[in-house]
C-alpha cells in the first residue's frame, strides 16, 4: 500500500515558549539558533549535505565553499554537517593547527555564509582503539566505574576543546546541532542494540550532555537524538535518554533501493512527528540519500514525496566521498537536473531562503 497522499498539506509545528533546553547555561547564539529554526520550519524544509563544503568528487579548494552540492542547486546548503571521526585521538605531541586547520575553517565558513552547522561523531571505540564499527562491547566500561571511564572522559575532553575553539571573526560561539551516538538502534555501532543494554546507551549520552556542559563549559551546543529506521514510537523511545537532554529529534532513514524507501520515510516521519508534538520539539530527517543516486527522478519522485508534507526542520543528505560512494549530483550526474527541479520546490529551502529568518 503506497502511503503517499498528494492532498496532504504541512501542518508545521509550533513551539510554546516553555521550552527548556538541555543545557541550562546554553549561550544566547545558540538559543537564537533554536528560534531560527522555529521560525524555518514555519517557512519550509531546510535542505543540506554532509560535508557540501571545500569542493567535490572531481575538484578541492580549501577554504571554498564551493561544492558539488552548491553547483548543482545554484545556491549553498542551508545547512551543512560535519563529522569529528578521529578528534579524540588527537595526540597532544602534534601541533593542534593541523586538526583544528580544516574542520575549525569549514565550520567557520559555513556559518559566516548563513549556513546551519551540524555535528556528528563516529566515535572511535575506547576499549579496542577500533573505528566506531568495530563492536567491541564497551559502553558499559565507559560509565562511571567503568575500565575505560577515564579515557571516555579524555575522549570528552577533546571534544569539547574543539567546540569551545568555534567561534566567529567576532569572538562570539558559533552554535551547533550536536547529535552524538546516532542510529543506537541498528547494530552497526558499539553503542548499538546487543551490545549494551538500554540504561547502559541513556547513561551514556547522559554522561556526554552533562559533561560537556558541566564540566568542560561546551555551551554552544544543542543536543539532537536521532535513532535509525523504526517501526514504531516504542522502537523510538527505548533509548530515550530523557527531555532534560535532549533538545531536537531526528531520524536516518536511507534508500536501499529495495522500494520499501517512500513508505518507510513516511512512516518514520509520522511516528516521530507525533512524538515531537507531544514533546513540544522539533525534529528533522537528520540523514538520508541513496548511494550513487542510480535514479535520475529520485529526487522529485522519491524525497519530495517523501517530506513534502512533513513538519520537519530540515533534511540532509548524506556526504560525496568517492566516485562509488555519494549522495548528491556532481556537475553531469544524470540525476542533477532532477535535482535542481527539487530543490527550487517552494518547501524546499537553500541558503538564500533562510538567510532573513
Amino acid at each position: 500500500m503506497d502511503l503517499f497522499d498528494p492532498n496532504a498539506v504541512r501542518d508545521p509545528i509550533t513551539i510554546d515558549s516553555q521550552i527548556t533546553f538541555a543545557d541550562p547555561n546554553l549561550v544566547q547564539e545558540a538559543k537564537d539558533l533554536h528560534a531560527r529554526l522555529q521560525h524555518i520550519t514555519q517557512k519550509g524544509i531546510a535542505f543540506g549535505q554532509q560535508e557540501a563544503i571545500f569542493g567535490g568528487l572531481d575538484f578541492y579548494e580549501y577554504n571554498s565553499l564551493e561544492s558539488d552540492f552548491s553547483l548543482a542547486a545554484g545556491d549553498y546548503p542551508a545547512i551543512i554537517g560535519f563529522d569529528l571521526e578521529g578528534w579524540e585521538r588527537w595526540d597532544t605531541s602534534i601541533p593542534i593547527e593541523r586538526f583544528l586547520s580544516r574542520w575549525e575553517s569549514a565550520i567557520k565558513n559555513a556559518h559566516n555564509n548563513g549556513s546551519i552547522i551540524t555535528i556528528s561523531w563516529h566515535a572511535s571505540n575506547p576499549l579496542s582503539g577500533g573505528d566506531a564499527f568495530d563492536r567491541t562491547k564497551v559502553v558499559g566500561e565507559m560509565l562511571e566505574g567503568g575500565s575505560v571511564r577515564s579515557r571516555f572522559l579524555r575522549y570528552l575532553e577533546d571534544i569539547a576543546f574543539f567546540l569551545n575553539e568555534l567561534k566567529d571573526e567576532n569572538g562570539r560561539p558559533i552554535p551547533v546541532l550536536f547529535r552524538p551516538w546516532h542510529e543506537m538502534n541498528g547494530d552497526f555501532f558499539y553503542w548499538g542494540e546487543g551490545l549494551r543494554t538500554n540504561e547502559e546507551f541513556k547513561q551514556l549520552y547522559r554522561d556526554t550532555v552533562t559533561i560537556l556542559s558541566e564540566t568542560y563549559n561546551v555551551h554552544n551546543a544543542l543536543y539532537v537524538y536521532s535513532p535509525n529506521i523504526v517501526t514504531n514510537a516504542a522502537e523510538y523511545m527505548k533509548n530515550y535518554p530523557g527531555d532534560d537532554y535532549v533538545d531536537m529529534l531526528g531520524i536516518d532513514l536511507y534508500d536501499f533501493r529495495n522500494g520499501n524507501f517512500l513508505n518507510d520515510a513516511i512512516r518514520n516521519l509520522d511516528i516521530v512527528e507525533n512524538i515531537a508534538r507531544e514533546k513540544n520539539m522539533l525534529f528533522a530527517l537528520t540523514e538520508t540519500g541513496i548511494e550513487n543516486v542510480p535514479q535520475s527522478n529520485w529526487w522529485t519522485d522519491n524525497l519530495y514525496r517523501a517530506i513534502r508534507s512533513s513538519s520537519i526542520t530540515y533534511v540532509m543528505i548524506w556526504r560525496n566521498a568517492r566516485k562509488d560512494h555519494f549522495f548528491g549530483p556532481y556537475e553531469g550526474h544524470p540525476s542533477e537536473e532532477d535535482f535542481r527541479t527539487f530543490v527550487s520546490k517552494d518547501v524546499i529551502l537553500l541558503n538564500s531562503d533562510i538567510q532573513t529568518e
